[in-house]
């Protein structure tokens, strides 16, 4: 794992439609899980506890990635992501409160 430099964090967090603060302070700490599944982890936990938008998912991923890759590329760094579960639509580890009452499930 390496620390991810200033201006890889800056390029992330100046993605399209990226809450730029987010991405810049989930950055900042990238390392602290100890591994990649650990990070992964605590962005798909605090995208959910903070409601975070898929474009920050993303370009979070993209951070970790990149600093748990040997041989990171900033030119390469788009493209050095993880699909996220739920590709194009609000992130959300759970389903919503609401989904029976969609009739996305039968009650039992």
């Amino acid at each position: 794992m390496r620390s991810l430099s200033l201006n890889e964090i800056v390029i992330l967090a100046s993605r399209n439609g990226v809450n730029r603060r987010d991405v810049e302070d989930f950055l900042d700490t990238v390392g602290q899980a100890g591994t990649e599944e650990g990070a992964l982890l605590n962005l798909y936990y605090d995208a959910r506890l903070y409601d975070w938008d898929i474009s920050t998912v993303q370009a979070i991923e993209a951070g970790i990635r990149s600093a748990y890759t040997e041989e990171a590329v900033n030119a390469d760094i788009n493209e050095k992501r993880i699909g996220t579960p739920l590709p194009g639509a609000h992130y959300s580890l759970w389903p919503q409160r609401n989904f029976l009452s969609r009739g996305g499930m039968h009650q039992l």
